[in-house]
């Protein structure tokens, strides 16, 4: 293990300060240096293809040490441990059912199918759904128009054999994986236990372009979209100075018209518990054809939403039963959390 010194972009003040503003031209001096460097590590690891999908590893690991080896022993070798999976395991959720230590996917479909079977599973047994900031019938309507959109939309059937190439398991979504020095000059990426290899489509610019985290992505997709311009800008630049194809920036040229759809989108799958806004914010519009409303949300929604709702779990018993079956075990785990960590007063459920 080696140290490094450096810091993190909030600790460096990263769109807190004059000298990483956006201007409507051009980006700030400190943000363009870091557009170029991030558009390197981004290049690099476009260029790692592999044939299939999963965490990389060496046939014999008890030979030399890996950074001797030949870069050619190198293969997806492994189940893609990402930190969804670790953390249904740590929570008893027990995704190894689907996932094997060895298990490895030859199509996108399957691994976006498998992805989608982490976001069933992580609702059918968590007790914990967060309804008391969630409507019950919310949550199982935008799971449900999720995943078809995800497998009759989303997936782009030309790439279901590849290209696969290596990501890193968490710089979609947060910075504190980048260091830099006082100069913004990045001196390492760290943390890369849960990398592996997925599909190119996957590779898409973080959300956390604008300085905000998924929140701001969700409701303020312009000031992402923003953003996306420059560093693909950036991306261009640098493949025509190495004079590589032009693979990664063709890619997130067809993408920056659905921008930051494309992110948001990748982002849920990664990470179910964000399926309900990215649902809610962009495909739930995106499905109906209806406008977002500018004015009185409530009566929209009493318009608008809440009839689909109704005639949604209206059209299955198996629904009806099942969301009976999450209240109950939502309202038992908010019992035990208020005796667990001794509150004046349980959550409760929140009202539609």
């Amino acid at each position: 293990m080696e140290y490094i010194e450096g810091q993190s972009l909030q600790e460096l003040g990263f769109r807190k300060v004059a000298d990483f503003d956006q201007t409507f031209y051009k980006p700030a001096k400190l943000t363009k240096r870091l557009y170029d460097q991030l558009s390197d590590v981004y290049i690099q690891l476009r260029q790692l293809e592999f044939p299939s999908i999963g965490a990389l590893g060496v046939r014999n690991p008890d030979g030399p040490p890996l950074h001797t080896r030949n870069p050619d022993e190198i293969e997806v070798l492994h189940r893609p441990l990402s930190v969804e999976v670790a953390l249904q395991q740590y929570e008893g959720l027990d995704p190894g059912a689907k996932l094997p230590p060895k298990k490895t996917f030859s199509t996108a479909r399957e691994f976006v199918e498998f992805l989608l079977w982490l976001s069933d599973n992580e609702l059918e047994k968590s007790p914990d759904p967060c309804m008391d900031k969630r409507g019950g019938r919310d949550i199982l309507y935008a799971r449900y128009y999720f995943r078809r959109f995800i497998l009759d939309n989303w997936i782009d059937s030309s790439s279901n054999t590849g290209p696969f190439v290596l990501m890193h398991g968490d710089i979609l979504q947060h910075t504190n994986n980048l260091l830099f020095d006082k100069n913004v000059q990045l001196v390492g990426v760290l943390d890369w236990e849960f990398s592996y290899v997925m599909p190119a489509q996957f590779v898409v610019p973080p959300l956390w372009l604008n300085g905000s985290k998924l929140e701001y992505l969700v409701h303020y997709p312009k000031w992402h979209s923003q953003e996306v311009k420059p560093l693909i800008a950036s991306v261009k630049d640098r493949e025509a100075s190495l004079r590589i194809l032009p693979c990664l920036s063709q890619e997130w040229d067809k993408m920056e018209l659905k921008m930051p759809f494309q992110t948001g989108i990748a982002a849920a799958l990664l990470n179910p518990d964000t399926i309900h806004d990215i649902f809610w914010c962009y495909l739930f519009y995106h499905n109906t054809q209806l406008k977002h409303p500018e004015g009185d949300y409530e009566l929209f929604y009493m318009e608008n939403i809440r009839p689909l709702l109704e005639r949604f779990m209206q059209e299955s018993p198996e629904r009806q039963s099942f969301l009976q079956r999450k209240q109950a075990e939502q309202l038992q785990f908010f019992k035990d959390e208020k005796m667990y960590f001794k509150l004046e007063r349980e959550r409760r459920l929140i009202e539609e």
